[in-house]
């Protein structure tokens, strides 16, 4: 069994689940932890050495060589770990292979967390000038 929850997560708590490792899960965890004071949870194949010493993230490697239903057990199983809890599993794709990954599997996830569509991922990613569609902006 993988143990993913930590004793720093609240009740009523948000927490945000980051798939992929990309400039837009960086800024979005780091905006999540300015604005909420919370940490991301990112689940990604790799941890940039850059990146290794965050503070505001807290990586689960899943390997995607390792296929498609380890991460979607994976997932699972941090959903499982709070139980009854008072907190909000917020989802989001940091990529468009991840955000394929979720349409894929949306019915599993959807009972779990509270999942991201793709107007929201580029709002979360990108701010309030989140591109409505490739050359535009809110």
């Amino acid at each position: 069994m993988m143990d993913f929850v930590t004793e720093d997560i609240l009740s009523g708590e948000l927490v945000p689940v980051i798939l992929g490792i990309s400039p837009e899960a960086v800024q979005t965890a780091q905006r999540m932890y300015k604005k909420y004071n919370v940490i991301s949870h990112v689940f990604c194949d790799k941890i940039p050495l850059a990146l290794r010493f965050s503070l505001c993230m807290k990586y689960h490697v899943i390997h995607k060589t390792l296929g498609e239903q380890l991460m979607l057990h994976a997932l699972k199983e941090f959903s499982e770990q709070f139980g009854h809890a008072d907190v909000i599993l917020y989802l989001l794709p940091c990529s468009e292979y991840y955000a394929k990954f979720v349409w894929e599997h949306h019915d599993d996830l959807e009972c779990r967390f509270v999942i991201a569509d793709r107007p929201e991922m580029y709002r979360v990613w990108f701010g309030e000038k989140a591109p409505i569609e490739k050359g535009g902006y809110v």
